[in-house]
C-alpha cells in the first residue's frame, strides 16, 4: 500500500470516528477530550488538564437513555446513582455539548445547588465546544463574542446557560433542563425550608422555562424522602428503574442504580448484593463505606432509597412521656446496640431499658451515647 493510500484510508477512518461521534453519544465521549481537573488551583481556572474516557456499563446505559432524551422518544428522564459514579460527567459534561451540536438553535439550561457548582460545569461544556475535536464532530464551535459564563452560544445558534437552582433562572428559554446536584449536603436536605424553596424553584421557575416539547434531565444522589426526586416520585416507588408514572401524571425514564444491588430486576443485570462499577471502586471500598458511613447514609447516598427520620416500621407519634414510672414493673429488659466507631458521623451506641407494665404494655427508658 502506498504512502498516499494509507493516508486516504487514515482519513476514511477518521471520517467513520466523526460520523459515529455525531450520532452516538457513548462514541462522542470516547471521541473528545473530556475536561479532568483545572490546570491549576485557581477558583476561576477556564482550563482543564483533558481526560479520554471509556464508558463503563452504566455510564452507557445513562447515555442511552440521554440519546432517547435527545431524540424525544423520551422527555423525562431521572438518573440517581451514588458519589463518584461519573453521572455528572456523562450527564451534566458531555451530553450537553452533543445535544447542542446535533440541534442548531436549541438552547440548553443547566442548574445545581449553587452558582458556583453550576460555573464549574459551564466552564467544562465550554471547554469541549471551543475544542477542535467538536468542530470536526460538527462543524461548530463556540462564538467569539458571546463567551460568558452563565450564557454563551454555539456558531449553529445553539445556546448554554448555567446557574444555582436558588437563584432564579429567568429570561431564557430551554429546549433542555439539566438539573444535577439539587442538594448541597445532609444540612439542606433535612431543611424543609430548603426543600420547599428548591421545589418551588423547580416547579415555578425551572419547569415555566421549557418550551414545548422541551426535556429534562435530573441526576442527583439521594439525600432525604423529601428531596426533588422524592417530591416527583410516586409514593410507592420502591427502588426499581423503568418507565415510572410521577405523582403528578407525568412518565420518567428512571435509572436507579445503587452500590450494592438488592433487587432482582436491576437495569445492569446484577445479582443481589453485587456492587457498582468494581473496576474503579473495588468491593472492598463498598464495604468499609457501608461500615463507615452508618444506616442512614448508606441507604440514601449509596442506596438511592432514604428512609423517614421515623423509621418505617416505628412511628414518632407513638411514645408517650411519663414524669413518674406509670404503676408497677413487673419485668425489666436490657439492650445495647453498639456503634463500630467513635466518629461524629457514625451511628451513636444505644443502650436502653425495657420495663413491662400489666396495664400499659412496655416502658422504653432510653439511655444513647457515642462510643469512645
Amino acid at each position: 500500500m502506498t504512502l498516499q493510500a494509507k493516508r486516504e484510508l487514515l482519513e476514511l477512518l477518521e471520517q467513520k470516528l466523526r460520523e459515529r461521534a455525531r450520532n452516538d453519544l457513548n462514541a462522542f465521549a470516547r471521541y473528545i477530550d473530556v475536561p479532568g481537573v483545572p490546570v491549576n488551583d485557581d477558583a476561576d481556572c477556564d482550563e482543564f488538564y483533558p481526560d479520554s474516557v471509556t464508558p463503563a456499563e452504566h455510564h452507557e446505559l445513562i447515555n442511552d437513555a440521554m440519546m432517547k432524551l435527545e431524540s424525544g422518544e423520551e422527555r423525562r428522564v431521572m438518573v440517581m446513582m451514588p458519589p463518584g459514579s461519573a453521572k455528572s460527567t456523562y450527564g451534566t459534561v458531555v451530553f450537553p455539548p452533543w445535544f447542542m451540536g446535533r440541534n442548531p438553535n436549541k438552547n440548553v439550561i443547566s442548574t445545581s445547588y449553587g452558582s458556583t457548582l453550576s460555573q464549574k460545569f459551564s466552564r467544562k461544556v465550554r471547554q469541549i465546544a471551543k475544542s477542535g475535536k467538536f468542530k470536526e464532530v460538527f462543524s461548530s464551535q463556540l462564538t467569539a463574542d458571546n463567551q460568558a459564563l452563565d450564557f454563551w452560544s454555539l456558531e449553529n445558534g445553539a445556546g448554554y446557560m448555567s446557574g444555582g437552582i436558588l437563584s432564579g433562572i429567568t429570561g431564557n428559554r430551554a429546549d433542555l433542563l439539566v438539573i444535577d446536584d439539587p442538594v448541597k449536603g445532609r444540612e439542606d436536605a433535612d431543611s424543609q425550608t430548603i426543600r420547599d424553596k428548591t421545589w418551588e424553584a423547580y416547579s415555578a421557575d425551572l419547569r415555566t422555562r421549557l418550551k414545548p416539547g422541551g426535556r429534562i434531565l435530573l441526576i442527583q444522589t439521594r439525600w432525604h424522602e423529601d428531596d426533588l426526586a422524592g417530591r416527583i416520585l410516586p409514593d410507592d416507588w420502591d427502588g426499581e428503574s423503568g418507565h415510572i408514572t410521577a405523582k403528578d401524571g407525568e412518565r420518567w425514564l428512571v435509572i436507579c442504580l445503587q452500590a450494592e444491588c438488592e433487587r432482582d430486576d436491576d437495569p445492569l443485570g446484577r445479582q443481589i448484593g453485587e456492587y457498582l462499577w468494581t473496576d474503579w471502586f473495588t468491593p472492598e471500598h463498598w464495604a468499609q463505606e457501608k461500615r463507615s458511613q452508618g444506616s442512614r447514609n448508606w441507604e440514601s447516598l449509596y442506596q438511592q432509597r432514604p428512609k423517614p427520620a421515623e423509621g418505617s416500621i416505628f412511628k414518632r407519634k407513638w411514645p408517650q412521656r411519663y414524669r413518674t414510672l406509670p404503676g408497677e414493673i413487673s419485668r425489666v429488659v436490657f439492650s445495647l446496640d453498639t456503634a463500630y466507631k467513635p466518629e461524629q458521623h457514625n451511628d451513636p451506641s444505644v443502650l436502653s431499658v425495657w420495663g413491662e407494665n400489666n396495664d400499659l404494655g412496655h416502658v422504653n427508658i432510653p439511655f444513647i451515647t457515642q462510643s469512645s
